[in-house]
């Protein structure tokens, strides 16, 4: 989980040029990857748009895939969300960092 939130803070990092925005953007989106799964926040999402959007704005939640690690359960899906969070998030960093020196 820190790895994901390290890297989704090297995408603020490389899309702004001061660390203040960056930190704010860092810890909304961070709080939106908290929030996804808390039960508070389905049901009233629930009331609000359809069952497939809530359940893929709630398969998004770190809490549900990091409360496997905590129990001691090494399960393939929970490693493969965090990876796939890293990844797309420092492939993310590479290509703004590319265009902000080819341009």
């Amino acid at each position: 989980m820190r790895g994901a939130y390290l890297a989704i803070s090297c995408v603020t990092s490389a899309m702004t040029r001061t660390q203040v925005v960056s930190f704010i953007i860092s810890v909304v989106v961070c709080l939106f990857f908290i929030l996804a799964g808390f039960p508070p926040v389905i049901n009233l999402l629930e009331n609000w748009a359809k069952p497939g959007l809530v359940d893929l704005i709630a398969s998004f939640s770190v809490i549900t895939h990091f409360e496997a690690f905590q129990k001691g359960v090494l399960d393939s899906r929970d490693v493969i969300f965090f990876l796939s969070l890293i990844g797309f998030s420092l492939f993310t960093t590479s290509e703004i960092l590319r265009t902000h020196r080819a341009g």
